[in-house]
């Protein structure tokens, strides 16, 4: 599992929009340490500043920690809800989604964090010298691609933002916001330039540094966003049509011989990346377990995984000796998967192969000799069927994609014969993918959907089902509810679905009709007609007292 490594330099400066640095009071001149006037002079700095936007984005999306924020693109949707408590964190968008509430100002200043470090690279790459022009492109396109990516995420998000495409080096307050369709200008102008001189996937040297491939996926979905749905097709067609990528159908990786399928083979540990033969993968985000400088690793399965073992059954007795390294460890229960991606998505599934009991755990044998239940299913004996299980915190399912299921590291299992893990075995120790070709045929079938084309977008999601030997829709039933289903079904917990919705312009209606946290006896927990935009975070707006930087409708 080669990957980039990640290192992080002192001469970065970890910024926000609008909270520079105070003005300099002496000139100081560098010879023995790092500082923005020596870091970027040779290739190699350079190089190392392109690195830590990968680290960048790493660190944003899957290094989050303690505070769950990374989350927050999964459990405000339709796919998932906090179940600590019906109030918890942001399940009441209306009290919660508010412009002082960290994960708004943690989004914003994490997106414009990477914008900032690739400004730093393209302001000053032009002053050093190279041996070869296509070699300072190359990286002029990589630091352009992590800049559009960055816009694209905060334009879905905050709609129109201050556009800043030079590197700031002294205190400004006067930030503007340009509109969104400047913004999505912005970006299809840089991820154009990164298509011309990103390499293709077979000349990338190094696991999980982009290609064109990545660019094109990108780009096909900004093409959906301003309505060029031809433009969108060609794009999503380049990657779809390069010899370089395809399906995975065969089993394959580090555990083909163990009970599966192909699709359970897509996130075993060590089988992300092109060298273990997966051609499906884009782009992955690297980690490296135990290693300086490997990265954050993510805690996915400690979140997303229900409090199983501290299950009783109807005699009080534990139903499991412990956090079981077959159930995906030490999961806590603080986030979970909502009845439509539980149940409604797979309505009719027959074999789709993502619905089978490798890919989803919906029940567990009892593993505890003292409980009158020892070796039944707890489920379908009905051992738990007196638990007091509010919001699925202790039990819903289990989704083997999000957890190293029976693959934890050997220092984390505390009994190997059992299998109990220590109380640390709560993190996924793998790369994530961040696009993946199942993707790109999605969102090329979105295209032709919103162009009228119902039998394209028919064909391109049977691509998908095809795999998963699920049976396949017919084109009159393909619409955007269809499509957004097929979504939930192939990417849950890989795509940022609150990106997804936000972006189709629907995450008020879908979150009003699936999240359980807005419906039922919890309808109090509204979402409001115009919260399809996050707010603008108060401390930005507080900090520019140089210029109006207007906040988004509805918020205050």
């Amino acid at each position: 599992m080669k990957n980039i490594k990640y290192i992080l330099t002192v001469f970065f400066i970890a910024t926000t929009l609008l909270s520079c640095n105070e003005e300099k009071w002496l000139e100081e001149v560098p010879y023995d340490f790092y500082s923005p006037e020596n870091s970027y002079s040779t290739p190699d700095q350079i190089d190392i500043a392109v690195v830590n936007l990968y680290q960048n984005i790493h660190s944003m999306l899957f290094g989050s920690g303690a505070n769950g924020y990374g989350w927050a693109f999964f459990y405000t949707t339709d796919i998932g809800y906090d179940c600590t408590s019906p109030t918890h964190q942001l399940n009441s968008w209306s009290d919660k989604i508010t412009p002082e509430t960290g994960e708004v100002a943690w989004v914003w200043n994490s997106f414009y964090k990477i914008i900032f470090n690739a400004n730093a690279i393209l302001s000053r790459i032009n002053a050093v010298e190279y041996n070869s022009e296509g070699d300072r492109q190359a990286k002029i396109a990589e630091a352009k691609f992590f800049r559009a990516f960055a816009y694209r995420g905060l334009g879905i998000m905050y709609g129109g933002v201050p556009l800043v495409l030079e590197e700031i080096t002294s205190p400004k307050r006067d930030f503007v916001r340009a509109t969104q369709t400047q913004v999505w200008e912005q970006v299809i102008s840089d991820l154009t330039d990164a298509v011309q001189d990103l390499p293709d996937a077979d000349a990338v040297e190094q696991d999980g540094r982009i290609s064109k491939g990545a660019a094109n996926h990108l780009l096909a979905e900004l093409y959906i966003i301003t309505q060029e749905y031809d433009k969108a097709i060609a794009a999503a067609t380049a990657v779809i049509n390069n010899s370089n990528y395809a399906l995975m159908k065969n089993r394959f990786g580090t555990r083909n011989s163990e009970a599966g399928d192909v699709y359970w083979d897509l996130f075993r540990r060590g089988n992300q990346n092109r060298g273990s033969g997966n051609t499906e993968a884009i782009w992955v985000s690297q980690y490296e377990y135990n290693t300086p400088g490997g990265g954050a690793d993510d805690n996915l399965p400690r979140f997303l995984g229900p409090l199983y073992w501290q299950l009783r059954d109807n005699d009080g007795e534990n139903v499991f000796l412990g956090p079981m390294s077959h159930l995906g460890g030490r999961g806590i229960g603080w986030w979970a998967a909502s009845d439509y991606m539980l149940n409604e998505v797979w309505q009719n599934a027959n074999n789709d192969i993502r619905n089978s009991e490798h890919n989803i755990l919906r029940d567990a044998v009892v593993n505890n000799p003292s409980s009158a239940y020892y070796g039944q299913k707890m489920v379908a004996s009905g051992a738990i069927s007196n638990f007091n299980n509010p919001l699925n915190k202790w039990w819903s399912a289990i989704f083997a994609k999000s957890s190293p299921i029976g693959n934890f590291p050997d220092e984390l299992i505390a009994d190997p014969v059992t299998g109990l893990t220590t109380s640390s075995a709560n993190h996924s120790y793998r790369d994530r993918y961040l696009m993946r070709l199942a993707e790109t045929y999605l969102l090329r079938a979105e295209a032709y959907l919103l162009k009228g084309d119902q039998g394209n977008a028919a064909i391109d999601i049977n691509e998908v089902r095809s795999r998963s030997k699920a049976d396949p829709v017919m084109a009159a039933d393909v619409d955007m509810d269809y499509l957004l289903d097929e979504r939930a079904r192939e990417l849950f917990v890989e795509e940022f679905r609150l990106l997804t919705l936000m972006r189709m312009g629907n995450i008020v209606d879908r979150v009003r009709t699936y999240n359980p946290m807005h419906n039922g006896q919890y309808a109090s927990n509204k979402i409001n007609d115009t919260q399809n935009f996050w707010p603008i975070p108060n401390g930005e707006i507080e900090r520019n007292t140089e210029a109006d930087l207007s906040q988004n409708l509805g918020y205050f």
